[in-house]
């Protein structure tokens, strides 16, 4: 298969988002004091090696010594980031291991409904569909968003000591969230430029593995990422899209989580929890 070349702003544009993706996996996230910055090295090598084959490819296909030359892998790519908004439900601590008490006493239970405030949240992804099954094809993503726990008074199940209250001091959570997704897609508004369709709905499901930075403990998961979304084409290499992302995780494990009962005594234990976000993103892609 021969293609035309490509015009020049094609390959400024790929350049440019590549630059920006770049930078974004270079930059430090913003950790609280006490994260273990280990692990936050750790995952974004794991992303540079994902991402930098993908990079690599692209630049290499976008070459000016490469027009009018076939694809080494006949099939679309795609590279993109997103911005959004990321809403946490309200979460039970359980404590089914026990806590012990400034008082030397100790106990089990739950605390019911701490609240996560709504947040800022941002990523990166990489896919690829292949012309034989342009209906299916694979994405790995990765994405991060903060979330502050004001101090609040939650129910206390049963009741410490009497009190059927304990406040949890405030805190600061990072939800660090890397995906692997099968994806499905349709396309709509056929034209010479997009034969497949510039309007493209499409659903996406896999598994997910995160890193939850809270200022005494990060804890390391895998769980289950599902997306839904809405892709239009703006040119044959250009696309914008909207996506509703859900990511849940089972039996998550903070070590060292405090709380206080209305006395003023301190509690001390390993939280578990289902740990579920809820992201409205908005983004950009290059295709080629």
């Amino acid at each position: 298969m021969r293609r035309r070349g490509r015009p020049a702003h094609h390959i400024w544009c790929l350049g440019l988002i590549i630059v920006l993706i770049t930078a974004g996996l270079l930059l430090p996230a913003p950790t609280p004091a006490l994260a273990l910055n280990t692990n936050l090295a750790i995952g974004c090598t794991i992303l540079g090696l994902l991402a930098t084959p993908v990079i690599a490819y692209g630049v290499y296909e976008n070459l000016p010594s490469r027009r009018d030359k076939p694809r080494i892998m006949n099939g679309e790519f795609y590279a993109g980031g997103y911005l959004g908004a990321a809403f946490t439900p309200d979460q039970d601590l359980g404590y089914p291991n026990g806590f012990v008490l400034g008082n030397g006493a100790r106990g089990t239970g739950t605390l019911r409904n701490n609240q996560f405030n709504t947040s800022l949240t941002g990523g990166v992804k990489f896919g690829y569909f292949t012309h034989m099954v342009p209906y299916l094809g694979l994405e790995v993503e990765s994405s991060v968003n903060n979330s502050y726990v004001n101090r609040r008074s939650l129910t206390a199940s049963p009741p410490i000591q009497g009190f059927s209250q304990a406040a949890v001091p405030n805190d600061f959570w990072i939800n660090w969230t890397t995906a692997l997704h099968i994806v499905g897609r349709y396309g709509f508004l056929k034209d010479q430029d997009v034969t497949f369709g510039r309007l493209q709905p499409y659903v996406g499901i896999g598994p997910a593995f995160t890193v939850l930075y809270e200022e005494v403990d990060s804890a390391k998961n895998f769980g289950l990422d599902i997306m839904a979304g809405l892709r239009y084409m703006i040119t044959k290499h250009i696309s914008t899209f909207v996506e509703y992302k859900f990511n849940y995780q089972w039996d998550v494990e903070v070590e060292s989580h405090a709380f206080y009962l209305p006395n003023g005594t301190p509690g001390l234990g390993m939280a578990h929890l289902d740990f579920a976000t809820h992201k409205v993103v908005m983004g950009l892609s290059y295709h080629w």
